[in-house]
């Protein structure tokens, strides 16, 4: 179990910001997600891996807990859309599976009203870019939009992550090779030269969001103070930031709004402006106050602190801030209940003061487990519809009959909903000198 230490270090990461701005998040959600109940990601094995998916469906859960979206995740480790195969591909076991092998199917079972695709890892097969192979994973993905279109979904397609050769130096081929047995070290060019083509097709109407340069920029930018920094160990896989990255491409696509929740108070008539603010009244020379209000995303240990400030994410996505205008006391202590949060300056209250930094308020406690719930509901579901389906990739598990995993499915559901609803924060502000009560 993380300590609390480290959780108050993550959670004040993400409560850097360098901009304020933005209203209050709607409450039904942005337009993208219009009549949207059902988002279903499809991809290779960096989406089976799910992580960027758990945190898209975190903060749906928590930006909307009056509305049930449900999120399904099923991508194939080593799919493509290409329909290609490196020579020897797993050792010669199988050849690469096809998303079209298993797309008539799954799109009917599925019954998505949002299909979410990112592909192109896999589909240059690991070798120097080529023209075969760029119009096969073009041909590829034309097909899968023909598809989801035929089945009256919408489809927000994703750029490729990033390759990143430094991590197996060792292990990567130069350019002039006939075969590639091992990964051709400038593959990146390759993603790169997709993403480029996916992009340009947003001139025809395409939903595109782009995964590849948010993360070689965010590279090239850690590696300036940090050479070793790294998203994947094997060059393909990213770690838990990576997975970051790739969440916020979704959430920038769909234009989600940044902030959770607000409230604005000004302390000289004692008024709330903004929020669901109740009981606001004189405290021992401060304030106290109810709030009913959102919980933010919850979020992920794991994540790297510099690439939080470095990303601006509690800004962009997790809003969560509390106003009081003309304090007239230069120090407040914040308290929930009896408990000290922390020191807050009159300028602070004034611009807004971001709730994320105090690992104990109730709002920030609990967002591991969340996590933790969300992604075994996630692979209860991937794995039964994966199962039920039908696909080839060898060696997969095995999941339950779909009614069992929707009941488990249902039962963990609620217990999300649980945790991520509304809470009433009773909150006090205290005149304060140097951090103690006057």
């Amino acid at each position: 179990m993380p300590s609390r230490l480290a959780a108050a270090t993550l959670l004040l990461a993400m409560a850097v910001a360098t901009g304020v701005g933005g209203g209050v998040a709607r409450a039904d959600g942005p337009p993208a997600l219009d009549n949207v109940s059902r988002i279903v990601f499809l991809g290779d094995s960096i989406t089976y891996g799910g992580q960027y998916v758990d945190y898209v469906d975190a903060y749906l859960v928590t930006r909307y807990p009056e509305r049930k979206i449900e999120v399904l995740d099923l991508g194939l480790p080593s799919e493509t859309t290409s329909g290609l195969s490196e020579p020897g591909h797993a050792g010669g076991k199988f050849p690469r599976p096809c998303l079209h092998e298993r797309l008539a199917r799954l799109l009917p079972k599925a019954r998505a009203d949002l299909v979410v695709a990112c592909y192109g890892m896999n589909d240059g097969i690991y070798y120097p870019l080529g023209e075969e192979r760029s119009r096969a994973y073009q041909d590829g993905i034309r097909r899968m939009v023909d598809a989801v279109t035929a089945a009256k979904a919408r489809l927000l397609i994703l750029t490729p992550p990033t390759f990143d050769p430094m991590p197996i130096k060792a292990r990567t081929l130069p350019a002039g090779l006939d075969e590639y047995p091992k990964p051709y070290e400038g593959y990146d060019d390759v993603l790169a030269e997709y993403s480029e083509w996916l992009l340009a097709q947003r001139a025809k109407g395409w939903a595109v969001g782009d995964i590849h340069g948010p993360m070689a920029r965010h590279l090239a930018q850690r590696r300036k103070a940090a050479p070793d920094f790294r998203f994947a160990g094997d060059g393909v896989h990213a770690n838990a930031t990576g997975h970051l990255l790739m969440a916020e491409a979704v959430l920038d696509a769909w234009n989600a709004p940044a902030d959770v929740d607000s409230a604005v108070i000004d302390a000289a008539p004692a008024k709330v402006v903004e929020g669901k603010v109740a009981g606001l009244a004189s405290d021992a020379g401060g304030l106290r106050f109810s709030w009913l209000t959102r919980r933010p995303m919850p979020a992920d240990l794991a994540w790297d602190g510099e690439s939080l400030k470095l990303e601006r994410f509690a800004d962009r996505f997790n809003r969560h801030r509390l106003t009081v205008k003309g304090a007239p006391d230069a120090q407040y202590q914040l308290c929930e209940g009896e408990k000290v949060l922390g020191t807050v300056t009159r300028e602070e209250l004034a611009a807004g003061v971001d709730l994320l930094r105090f690992a104990d308020l109730s709002t920030n406690r609990g967002g591991p487990e969340l996590l933790k719930l969300i992604r075994k509901r996630g692979r209860v579901l991937c794995d039964a519809y994966l199962t039920d389906i039908g696909h080839q990739r060898p060696g997969m598990a095995k999941g339950l009959p779909l009614e069992e995993a929707t009941r488990q499915a249902a039962e963990l559901d609620a217990q999300i909903r649980g945790m991520a609803a509304p809470v009433t924060l009773t909150l006090r502000l205290l005149p304060a000198v140097g951090g103690a009560v006057k």
